[in-house]
Parts: C-alpha cells; sequence; structure tokens
C-alpha cells in the first residue's frame, strides 16, 4: 500500500509538471509573450479562470472534487461541507476578482471611470472567466500538439516583442508580409489552424474587451516554404529551421522599422519611437533639416532613457538606420554644394 501510494504521488508530480508546461505553452501560443507589466495581470487571470473551472467541476461531479482531495493532507478538524462551501464561494467570488484584475490589462486612458462604469467591468469579469477557462483547457490540450510538430519537423521558435493596436492588426500583417518579401521570402497569407482557431473563437465571444490587447480576433499567419510568421497583438513568433528562422528575423529587424507596430513595450520607449516615425515622415516630405533636428533630439534622449537594455537596443537600431537614410537622403545635396 505504502509503494502504491508512493507510486500515485511521483506519478500525480509528474502529471503536475507536465500539465503546467502545457498550460504555460498554451498561454504564449493563444497570447504570445506579452510585456512584464501585463504578464503578472495575465497570468492571475488565467490562474483564476483554471481555478474557477476546477472549482465548479467539483461541485457538479463532487466525485471530481473528493479525487482531488486525495492529493491534499487536511487537518482533520476540517469538514467537508466547509470546503464544498469554499468552493461555492470561489465560484462567486472569482469571477468578480478577474473582471477587476482586467481592468489593469486596459490602457491607462482606455480604463472605465466612475464607480458605475468599474461595476460594469468587474461583472463583465464572470463572462471573461467562462471563455478564458474554455479556451486556456482546449489549448493545454492543443498546444502539446502543436509543439510535437514543431519538433517533427525540426523547427524553433524565435519571439519579436511587438505592440500592435487592434485597429491596425491587418495593416501590420501587410507591412511584415512587404518587409519579408522586400528581403527575399515571399509568403503567402493563411489561417491558422484550427486548434487555434477553436480557442480564440470563445476567448472573442466571452472576453473580447479584456483581452483585445493580447489576442487578436483574427489570427493570421504568413507562410514560406521553410519559414511561418504568427502575429500576435504582443509578440511575433517566427518558427522555422534555425537558419531560416534568423535569416527571418534578421530582415524583420532591418526592415520592419517604419510600420504601425511598437517593436518595444515600454511607454517612454513607444514615445520615442513615434519621434522616429516622424523622422521618416520628414524624410518622405523631404524637410531633411526637420529630419536632423529630431534625430538629434531622439539620439539625445536615448542617453538619458531609462529602459531595459534590450528595448534600448532596440531604439539605437532604429535611430541609427533612419540616420543613415539621412546620410544618403543629403548626400547629392551636399555634393552639390561641395
Amino acid at each position: 500500500m505504502v509503494i502504491l501510494q508512493a507510486l500515485l504521488t511521483l506519478l500525480t508530480r509528474s502529471a503536475g509538471k507536465l500539465l503546467n508546461t502545457a498550460f504555460g505553452w498554451a498561454t504564449v501560443m493563444l497570447f504570445g509573450r506579452v510585456s512584464k507589466d501585463r504578464q503578472i495581470y495575465l497570468s492571475v487571470i488565467a490562474f483564476g479562470s483554471v481555478l474557477w473551472i476546477v472549482a465548479l467541476i467539483s461541485l457538479a461531479a463532487p466525485g471530481f472534487g473528493t479525487f482531488l482531495l486525495t492529493f491534499v493532507t487536511l487537518p482533520k478538524w476540517v469538514d467537508k461541507r466547509l470546503i464544498r462551501l469554499a468552493m461555492m464561494a470561489a465560484v462567486l467570488v472569482i469571477p468578480a476578482l478577474v473582471g477587476l484584475v482586467s481592468l489593469r490589462m486596459l490602457e491607462p486612458g482606455a480604463r472605465p471611470r466612475g464607480a458605475a462604469a468599474k461595476v460594469v467591468t468587474v461583472l463583465r469579469g464572470y463572462p471573461y472567466t467562462v471563455g478564458l477557462a474554455i479556451t486556456l483547457v482546449l489549448m493545454t490540450v492543443f498546444a502539446p500538439v502543436l509543439r510535437v510538430r514543431n519538433l517533427a519537423r525540426r523547427w524553433e521558435t524565435q519571439h519579436v516583442p511587438m505592440l500592435v493596436k487592434p485597429d491596425d492588426y491587418l495593416t501590420v500583417v501587410e507591412e511584415v508580409q512587404a518587409a519579408l518579401r522586400t528581403g527575399g521570402i515571399p509568403t503567402t497569407r493563411a489561417t491558422v489552424t484550427w486548434m487555434l482557431r477553436l480557442p480564440t473563437k470563445f476567448l472573442s465571444l466571452f472576453a473580447r474587451y479584456a483581452m483585445a490587447t493580447v489576442a487578436a480576433d483574427h489570427l493570421t499567419r504568413l507562410v514560406a516554404p521553410e519559414v511561418e510568421i504568427l502575429l500576435h497583438p504582443s509578440d511575433l513568433v517566427i518558427s522555422g529551421r534555425e537558419r531560416a528562422a534568423t535569416r527571418a528575423r534578421a530582415i524583420l529587424a532591418e526592415r520592419l522599422t517604419v510600420t504601425r507596430a511598437y517593436l518595444t513595450w515600454d511607454k517612454e520607449s513607444n514615445e520615442v519611437e513615434d519621434r522616429i516615425r516622424e523622422i521618416w515622415q520628414a524624410m518622405r516630405d523631404g524637410r531633411m533639416d526637420e529630419a536632423a533636428a529630431t534625430l538629434a533630439a531622439v539620439q539625445y534622449r536615448l542617453r538619458e532613457l531609462d529602459v531595459p537594455y534590450d528595448e534600448w537596443e532596440v531604439l539605437f537600431r532604429e535611430a541609427l538606420l533612419a540616420e543613415t537614410a539621412l546620410l544618403r537622403g543629403r548626400m547629392p545635396s551636399a555634393a552639390r554644394a561641395a
């Protein structure tokens, strides 16, 4: 009996680790990698949704709850009726907490103001929780399958931080496709696999308002023979053989500098990217002196900017590309002046 119990404990721990890994894959495949400030809230919402569905199933099927309790050592004074009441409370309270935390997923300017509006958002936590719970359960099943498929093809996955507003999603897809085509990788648009479409439909149905900044309604992938690109609102995922994926990433790093998407997550970094866009627009309009002045201001800002190094490096590269283009654009005039 002791050996059997030890074996069950070992199997349970292994299953728990596998389930945790699958859950992590599911979150990344569904939302991509999100910024650290939102990652905390997304994790809380995801965990709360899963906890809610476990509590709900335990109430609907007491046998399931009893099975779960076999893996937990409870004090003798704990009455099982109290556990059932706690599960009922969890089913009622967790969605409201999810709605409350979902406020933090919105941009500060988009958050509701006033008590009534905030109460409405909190109440929306109930459909949010249902939709996200169903979505994550499906993705926890599908994610290992998708992962194994990539492993079978000997493909690796690379992530490029990117922040895309929901209204600009399809425009950015076009810009990414154009950048790859210019770099020598022609792609065709394709819908994502049904194993991603189905969970996303549930998420859009129940939680579109809260998850608009991290999940697109119509996820689109760009397909080439050796590489695939999947764009999330907060992440660009490159899948392919190591050499092909690295080449695609290099092309995007070089050419995807003036788009509707941000290549950084920090608000201050986004503001610098806006200024760099102004440089490119000024060059297109022939306002070279204005472009040079804006570039000087950006370079000065970079020396004082307090952001993570990887974001600073992206901004430095974008500014350097703008400076190179500006110098090339001014060379004919300089030559004539000489």
